[in-house]
């Protein structure tokens, strides 16, 4: 509209502070900001107009929110989830990169739930969010369990707010009531698409008189309330990571602010909020870069500073393709649920779109805490790569000592059957070609935890027998059962003779004289002796005795190496299974 005047619907309306947004250039949270030559006085709103009873409203909420006192560098970040879902590998990643940019400066980190889309709303997310931040060793400085003095910092709570802000645009003419119905509405985007036009708002009601407006009402017609974007001109706004992004104002739609239920939508909530909250800065995916024109003339509007904000590009998977449900589940309890340490699921997460100065994959997230800025974020989508997050994974288990994995795998047993899975789960492995789900059921995964947790000291010393084979919890649960006398399964006739080629007789034979030497107080090189005498004296195959042993002893093929299950199990474990495999051989 013109200095000094109320905008009338069908003005081309900027923002008081920018005559033109080709000379609005944001640079960060930095904008020159021009009051048309005039000084603000105490009976002035902040556009120049005499204060109303909805100046002083709005007033009144900034006073209730004043500045924050913040050290110099000190940044006040937020996440701010959804909670229609689970939450996902997305919320963690910015998750990670707020909690970082708080931590560097003595900042702020604040958890806020967005939750005015009410028909999505699932019962127990806001649960599930901040226990996936405890788990993740983020926890919110702010938020709706840690409180705060800038809160409520649930959406649904702040409705009062985004009244006032919608009503103060409306009354200042940088918005308008729309009274169109969802069937004409409807009615318009067909006869667009028909056309082949720009599927938009046609702003009709942005032209409506007063009169007409107050017509809509006596008829007892509820509006919304939408932002009137400019008509002309060019939105611009300096991205720290992808530079300059210009936006045509023609090509913008006037988008909903303010419901007809009188919540809000993401555009007035998130804008409100943050500067209620006094945000200094915003990372969010890059899906929101094409609704920045729209959050930059409402925050001008209202004579706001400008947050910082930057786009991070959206998750991929290992194909490349955005993440979605076809990837699989991308929540972080299935991360979580496959036995991730919370320490490399972190790790992981700041690796796909960090460099380590050293070139490093397996760091303290304190490395990524003082080497992360907004400036070196990605500008490509990062990928997914579960065998990168099993390396790192890997890594960290082995950082721990055999008594600290059980604990840890003690610990992660006891949430997997109290808190995440009534019926079972699906361990994920790496096979040639991709990675398959191993479904478990929740009587496997309970005769687990109590042949673990009967004898602490023989699950250390299980642990502790190429640790190097282990990559997440899961993997304990899927590779161990082996060990425990209750979970074993002895290996059928067609197993055991896999190695003599069918030769019954022979497997027998070999068994016995293994059972008449052993004692289980051989050192390695004694027994390796014994047992290569036993394919030497035959004129067999080294691997011979070594695989039909392995298959009598753990009932696979594929184990740790043979003597040091061997001194795991001990030799009373050791002969009981044999005697059940040759039993099984005659039988």
């Amino acid at each position: 509209g013109k200095p000094g005047r109320v905008a009338t619907p069908g003005d081309t309306l900027r923002p008081p502070f920018c005559g033109h947004f080709t000379t609005c250039v944001r640079r960060g949270a930095t904008t020159r900001h021009v009051v048309h030559g005039k000084t603000r006085g105490e009976n002035m709103s902040v556009d120049g107009q005499e204060r109303t009873e909805i100046d002083r409203r709005l007033e009144h909420l900034e006073q209730r929110y004043p500045p924050r006192e913040l050290s110099d560098g000190a940044q006040v970040v937020r996440v701010a989830p959804s909670p229609t879902g689970k939450p996902t590998i997305g919320t963690a990643l910015q998750a990670t990169i707020n909690y970082a940019l708080a931590r560097q400066g003595g900042g702020i980190f604040i958890l806020r739930i967005e939750d005015t889309d009410r028909a999505r709303l699932i019962p127990g997310a806001v649960e599930q969010i901040v226990a996936a931040l405890d788990w993740l060793g983020l926890p919110p400085d702010e938020g709706p369990e840690a409180g705060g003095s800038y809160g409520p910092y649930v959406e649904s709570e702040r409705l009062d707010e985004y009244r006032i802000v919608a009503d103060w645009l409306v009354e200042h003419g940088h918005a308008y009531p729309c009274f169109c119905t969802p069937e004409r509405l409807t009615r318009l985007r067909e006869e667009q698409m028909a056309a082949k036009q720009p599927t938009r708002y046609d702003r009709r009601c942005r032209g409506l008189s007063p009169e007409e407006r107050r017509a809509h009402l006596d008829a007892g017609e509820t509006p919304v309330v939408r932002l009137a974007m400019p008509l002309e001109g060019t939105i611009v706004y300096e991205d720290p990571v992808r530079g300059a992004i210009e936006f045509d104002a023609a090509e913008q739609d006037d988008p909903v602010i303010l419901k007809s239920d009188g919540f809000p939508t993401y555009h007035l909530a998130a804008m409100a909020d943050d500067h209620f909250m006094r945000v200094t800065t915003v990372v969010r995916g890059e899906e929101w870069i094409s609704s920045t024109p729209k959050h930059l003339v409402l925050i001008e509007a209202l004579g706001w500073k400008p947050s910082v904000i930057v786009h991070t590009p959206l998750l991929r998977d290992a194909q490349g393709r955005k993440l979605s449900k076809r990837s699989g589940d991308t929540s972080i309890g299935w991360y979580q649920a496959q036995g991730y340490l919370p320490e490399a699921f972190r790790n992981f997460l700041t690796r796909i779109i960090w460099v380590h100065p050293e070139g490093k994959d397996t760091y303290p997230y304190e490395d990524f805490i003082d080497g992360i800025s907004p400036a070196n974020l990605p500008k490509t989508g990062p990928i997914v790569n579960h065998d990168l997050l099993d390396f790192i994974g890997g890594e960290w288990l082995r950082t721990l000592s055999a008594p600290e994995l059980y604990d840890a795998t003690r610990e992660w047993l006891r949430w997997l059957l109290e808190e995440y899975t009534p019926d079972g789960v699906a361990f994920e492995e790496p096979r040639k070609g991709g990675r398959v789900e191993h479904p478990v059921s929740r009587e496997e995964l309970e005769a687990f935890q109590r042949a673990f947790e009967r004898d602490r000291a023989f699950a250390e010393r299980v642990l502790s027998l190429e640790p190097e084979r282990y990559h997440k919890l899961s993997d304990i649960v899927m590779q161990t059962g082996l060990y425990f006398a209750d979970l074993f399964t002895p290996a059928p006739v067609e197993l055991l003779t896999d190695p003599t080629r069918g030769d019954t007789a022979l497997a027998v034979e070999l068994l016995r004289e293994f059972v008449s030497w052993f004692t289980g107080e051989e050192a390695m090189e004694d027994w390796e002796r014994r047992m290569d005498a036993m394919w030497q004296s035959r004129d067999l195959k080294r691997a011979v005795p070594f695989m039909l042993l392995r298959i009598a002893v753990t009932g696979s093929k594929q184990t740790p190496p043979l003597f040091g299950v061997i001194e795991v199990l001990g030799p009373n474990e050791v002969r009981r299974r044999i005697d059940g495999a040759l039993t099984e051989l005659k039988g």
